[in-house]
């Protein structure tokens, strides 16, 4: 029900403030979900989200310009939460048809649920960097963006989407952390053992719903797809301006020789071995990877699934963008594993969330 709640709630909002704007006559702003256009695909009714130069000259961009006659009363849109049992246990994503992409869509810019695990984590002074979600009541992400806080000064946000604004398909959830855990090896020159977990308070446990989910960890014999992975999340430079979007991007994992001789090469010295606890991932230069972007999780799609992912690794230091191709270091989860299965135990959190 509550889920129902808000979902309604937004919608209402969204009705209310498209009322004022104005499109061409015989339409009117309302939001995708209240407009009864779009296509029916085996029994279901997708809206159509596409925008077009008049929407976005009359109305907000959760918004689109609807015939009057069109325009469904608030509540009877989309069940969200009719999809939500149809996600796997982690990983899962939701049907692409309901990924909202802005009026001038670029590939580098993630659309609505397009990451559900993804979240945005605060300090005292703002935003630090980006994470996924583990359990309801866990987060990941690299220890350098942490280090410095203070557990009670952190807040997690889920389900975020445009940072910027309040009005989004559906709403995102905030929680405060209750403690930070920092992997006790981590050292920041050189950057080893990049990993920090923070978690919360059993009270304030994340409400998974169509927008916010966990992802899958790898077990340590789990063999992935290292071709089609992908990093996401908001960078530094964009927050506090009119549209604060997550961005994406491809990559692949290199293989590890090659990416034990590109780091001797480049940045390391010939003496240096790669060990376990690194990946490297290679791919197209872009201000995406090469820029601000703090603390990203690279994910990839388990084999044999394009829409199910792995937290394969996260951000362990900047890329390096001066070569011809891209090379970027993260921390490989698969090898920490045990650490996080470990300090989940101990304080009785459920792992089986985030288990393939």
């Amino acid at each position: 029900m509550q889920i129902v709640f808000l979902i309604c709630a937004i919608f209402c909002v969204a009705a209310v403030l498209g009322s004022s704007e104005s499109c061409a006559p015989g339409k009117r702003c309302v939001s995708y979900d209240l407009c009864n256009e779009g296509l029916l695909v085996d029994g279901h009714f997708y809206s159509d989200r596409s925008r077009t130069l008049q929407d976005e000259q009359h109305c907000h961009y959760m918004e689109k310009c609807c015939n009057v006659n069109e325009t469904l009363s608030a509540g009877s849109g989309f069940n969200y939460s009719d999809s939500l049992s149809a996600l796997p246990q982690c990983g899962g994503r939701l049907d692409l048809w309901l990924h909202l992409r802005p009026l001038g869509y670029k590939k580098q810019e993630s659309k609505f649920g397009e990451f559900p695990w993804l979240v945005a984590i605060y300090g005292a002074d703002g935003y630090l960097c980006s994470g996924a979600l583990l359990t309801p009541l866990a987060v990941i992400t690299a220890a350098h963006c942490v280090q410095d806080q203070v557990a009670t000064d952190l807040r997690v946000v889920a389900g975020e989407w445009d940072a910027a604004v309040q009005l989004e398909p559906l709403p995102h959830q905030e929680r405060n952390v209750s403690e930070l855990l920092i992997h006790p090896n981590h050292t920041q020159s050189p950057a080893a053992h990049n990993l920090a977990l923070l978690l919360l308070d059993s009270q304030e446990a994340f409400q998974l719903t169509p927008h916010v989910q966990v992802i899958c960890l790898p077990p340590p014999q789990l063999i992935y797809n290292y071709s089609q992975c992908y990093v996401a999340g908001w960078r530094h430079s964009q927050f506090n301006g009119n549209e604060t979007l997550p961005r994406r991007w491809p990559l692949y994992i290199l293989p590890r020789d090659q990416c034990g001789s590109k780091l001797r090469l480049a940045i390391l010295g010939r003496r240096y071995a790669l060990n376990e606890t690194l990946l490297c991932a290679g791919g197209d230069k872009d201000a995406i990877v090469c820029g601000d972007m703090g603390a990203i999780p690279l994910m990839c799609p388990l084999s044999g699934s394009n829409d199910r992912y792995v937290l394969a690794g996260l951000l362990a230091r900047a890329a390096r963008c001066d070569g011809p191709q891209l090379l970027s270091i993260y921390s490989n989860v698969k090898f920490y594993r045990r650490w996080i299965d470990q300090k989940l135990r101990e304080r009785e959190l459920d792992i089986r969330h985030y288990m393939v």
